[in-house]
């Protein structure tokens, strides 16, 4: 996707699932949950790399195979120009302070027992970053500050049940960031939260980008918030990368029908403005037993002939433009 050396480099990543299905399964042949299926992708210093798709379309089970939290069916990912899935011990231990995620439900994410003070500095005192406990403080108050939690000392004795969600988020960020990470995945991060708090956290995230020279993967289902945080966008579908390019490209001339869908319903701020919106009919199936040819055929608006051949490869189609759909040129011309 780039041309200058990327710090995450993702070359045909499988994650699949075996199905079980009782004692007939030593009977049959087994069958796989193709949860994550062939991804290739990277990212560059400073990017923002927005993961998009519906429910079940692999997004979270990427990620988390990214950071070894599961462990791959086949294909690599290297960070900084190391291999992760042969990392020993050591090393993993390192990637994994390098590399941060900040989960969709604050809620669920932080221990209810322990306060601030302690969840945001638990990561410094597991890897041995800090000296003393007066060391410990001041760093989390910086964390804290770093976050807008104001004042820092006061929220540091505070435990999870005296925050609102958005100060829960910020908490969760700040956990993350104060073990000075290269790359942070975000998975849905605002997603728990009010409407009325997705931005200030947007914002927050953005801001602290820029402060702290950071490498963002930010997983979502609303393309809405693709143009306000990215400037890389991936189309997933069943465990596969439709379209990917930069998010204003992507956004502004889509290619790929399952992409044209989505954007569709994308609301428009201008009540005045129309737009003619493109029905997914059904829901997304299960990944087994896929059908053959494109795994997005049986929903798809503009199937044709060669959608039920061999299922189409991500091919690049110009500069920074990548889709796999096996009708992008004709749709392309008949649009221009």
């Amino acid at each position: 996707m780039t041309v200058s050396a990327p710090i995450i480099k993702v070359e045909n990543l499988k994650k699949w699932f075996p199905v079980r299905t009782g004692i007939r399964s030593f009977f049959s042949e087994q069958r796989w949950v193709k949860a994550v299926d062939g991804v290739f992708f990277d990212v560059k210093p400073g990017d923002s790399l927005v993961i998009a798709g519906e429910s079940g379309s692999g997004k979270t089970t990427l990620v988390r195979t990214m950071l070894r939290l599961i462990e791959p069916t086949a294909g690599s990912v290297n960070f900084e120009g190391e291999a992760v899935f042969t990392m020993i011990p050591d090393d993993l231990r390192l990637f994994r302070r390098r590399v941060q995620l900040i989960f969709q439900n604050p809620f669920e994410a932080l221990d209810p027992r322990h306060t601030v003070k302690d969840l945001v500095g638990e990561g410094l005192v597991i890897h041995e970053m800090v000296s003393d406990e007066e060391e410990l403080m001041k760093r989390v108050l910086n964390a804290l500050e770093d976050v807008r939690l104001i004042p820092a000392e006061d929220f540091s004795r505070r435990f999870p049940h005296e925050l609102s969600g958005g100060q829960l988020q910020r908490v969760a960020i700040a956990r993350s960031l104060i073990l000075e990470p290269k790359l942070v995945i975000a998975d849905e991060p605002v997603s728990m939260l009010d409407a009325s708090i997705r931005t200030e956290i947007m914002n927050l995230m953005t801001d602290l980008q820029k402060e702290h020279n950071l490498t963002y993967i930010f997983i979502t289902h609303d393309l809405a918030q693709a143009r306000y945080i990215g400037n890389w966008l991936i189309i997933m579908y069943l465990g596969k990368v439709m379209e990917m390019g930069p998010v204003e490209d992507v956004l502004q001339d889509p290619i790929h029908p399952y992409t044209q869908a989505l954007i569709s319903h994308i609301p428009i701020p201008d009540p005045t403005e129309e737009r003619d919106r493109i029905d997914i009919p059904g829901e997304t199936p299960t990944p087994i037993d896929l059908p053959p040819g494109c795994r997005f055929r049986p929903r798809c608006q503009a199937v044709d002939e060669y959608c039920t051949d061999d299922e189409p490869e991500l091919q690049q189609i110009g500069p920074n433009r990548w889709v796999a759909c096996h009708g992008w040129e004709a749709r392309k011309e008949k649009k221009h």
